[in-house]
């Protein structure tokens, strides 16, 4: 194992969470537009002048995105003097460089398409989805470098019975959680409660605008999705038996447990940034404590069934 590239692989999945929690601050500071509809330059300048804290905010989401491609990229080299040709975490780098390009390019659109700001239109409902599946994808497969740079073994997708079946449904239930969130964090933005109350009643109104119709559902999925998960946690402990498994197993109920309460509380305060932003950090715990689960699981050996041994036969 490569304790180098390893704390430094986990240091990149840090730095990547701080930047996804950094864009939640341009989304819900309504600062996505700061630049302007100018991508890569900022209001049509490499170094713009920051007269409005908006363009600071958006700048500096760029800065920090830039930086965080170059540490995938040094990630990259690293792997490759670090591990023999084929090593699993020579894969996880370069399939983190093209999930992170691809996240850039995501974002790019966003701006050029003008999907920001005051924009409440489908496609940006649409667009933000599309973007957040692809950050939970370099999300989980940057988890999955460290993991493998420090011995991880490789994932055996087929054959897993039952354990597999639960996994995959949790894969998919917490994504689309993680989708509902991002359109409800989108329309707590756009159409703010100013209180409880109000709130409730502009989710249960049919004329209300679509954003606010949907904000109901997020947390109804995230009630159903949590207890999934704790079944799915203790299922999987038993059926795959190692000290990782029930870690991360633990980990992965204790973290979600944790973001429904600061979910209520983010509703009981209506919505308030510094909320939202704890909020989705423990969200993408949550999907790491689940890839961490998945791969420990699906990278144990299947055990073969036993069988009885035959009887002789009577001549």
């Amino acid at each position: 194992m490569q304790r180098g590239f390893v704390r430094f692989a986990w240091g990149v999945l840090i730095y990547n969470l701080a930047v996804i929690v950094w864009g939640a601050f341009v989304r819900a500071t309504g600062s996505g537009a700061g630049c302007g509809q100018h991508w890569p330059l900022c209001n049509g300048q490499v170094m713009p002048r920051a007269e409005q804290v908006e363009t600071l905010i958006e700048f500096a989401h760029r800065l920090t995105s830039g930086l965080a491609g170059l540490l995938v990229i040094g990630m990259v080299v690293w792997a490759v003097r670090a591990y023999p040709k084929g090593h699993l975490a020579r894969r996880g780098a370069w399939l983190s460089l093209v999930m992170i390009i691809i996240e850039g390019l995501l974002g790019a659109g966003l701006v050029l398409l003008q999907l920001v700001a005051d924009n409440s239109s489908v496609a940006r409902a649409v667009a933000m989805s599309i973007h957040l599946v692809n950050t939970l994808l370099l999300i989980g497969i940057i988890t999955l470098t460290a993991w493998w740079g420090q011995g991880g073994g490789a994932l055996r997708l087929r054959g897993q019975g039952l354990v597999g079946v639960l996994l995959w449904t949790a894969i998919v239930a917490v994504a689309l959680l993680g989708v509902s969130g991002a359109i409800t964090a989108l329309g707590d933005t756009l159409f703010p409660a100013a209180s409880l109350q109000h709130g409730i009643k502009q989710d249960l109104d049919p004329y209300s605008h679509f954003l606010i119709r949907l904000r109901i559902y997020h947390p109804i999925l995230a009630v159903v999705t949590g207890v999934y998960l704790i079944i799915v946690g203790q299922v999987v402990a038993r059926q795959r038996p190692s000290e990782a498994t029930k870690v991360a197993s633990a980990l992965l109920i204790l973290l979600f447990v944790a973001q429904l309460a600061v979910g209520v509380i983010n509703i009981a305060l209506l919505v308030p940034v510094t909320v939202q932003l704890i909020h989705l950090l423990m969200a993408d715990l949550v999907w790491v404590a689940l890839v961490l689960l998945a791969a420990s699981a699906f990278s144990q050996p299947l055990r073969e069934p036993v069988r009885s041994p035959a009887l002789p036969s009577r001549a």
